[in-house]
């Protein structure tokens, strides 16, 4: 129980910096630039989050149930959040491979083929990465066991 709290702290507070953080962006860099010089924040609400909270709402969602990374369970989830809410902000790689494992496609022949299968090398993962230390938090050989 304690584990799963823990993981539910970090995806808070990893939602919250999202969807802080989206209230930044703008298509004019000027205005971009304005709000941070005055620490304001965007007019709009409310915030938005982005895929990277979906995702991590994927891992703490196969945590309580798996009480594990289970790959396959984790592939499952990521596709069907995406499913649900496909804009959220998925760069075109992942839109794509996510779109052919909802339509029936294996999701580790759809990974692989991204990105020569080495990863993305962008900061995707370690945003989602908060709930699974959190979860795993004074037990590093287990959040290290491979899944």
């Amino acid at each position: 129980m304690l584990r799963r709290a823990r993981a539910r702290e970090s995806l808070l507070g990893l939602a919250i910096g999202d969807a802080f953080g989206e209230t930044l962006f703008d298509d004019r860099p000027d205005v971009v630039a304005e709000r941070i010089a005055k620490r304001a924040l965007a007019p709009h609400r409310p915030w938005p989050w982005t895929d990277d909270t979906a995702m991590a709402l994927s891992i703490v969602e196969v945590l309580g149930r798996h009480h594990t990374i289970d790959v396959d369970a984790l592939a499952e989830a990521l596709a069907r959040r995406w499913e649900a809410e496909p804009h959220r902000g998925c760069g075109q790689g992942a839109f794509t491979s996510l779109a052919r494992v909802r339509a029936g496609a294996p999701w580790r022949p759809e990974a692989q083929r991204l990105f020569g299968g080495h990863g993305s090398f962008g900061n995707g993962a370690a945003m989602r990465a908060a709930p699974i230390g959190a979860y795993f938090a004074g037990d590093p050989a287990r959040a290290r066991a491979p899944f």
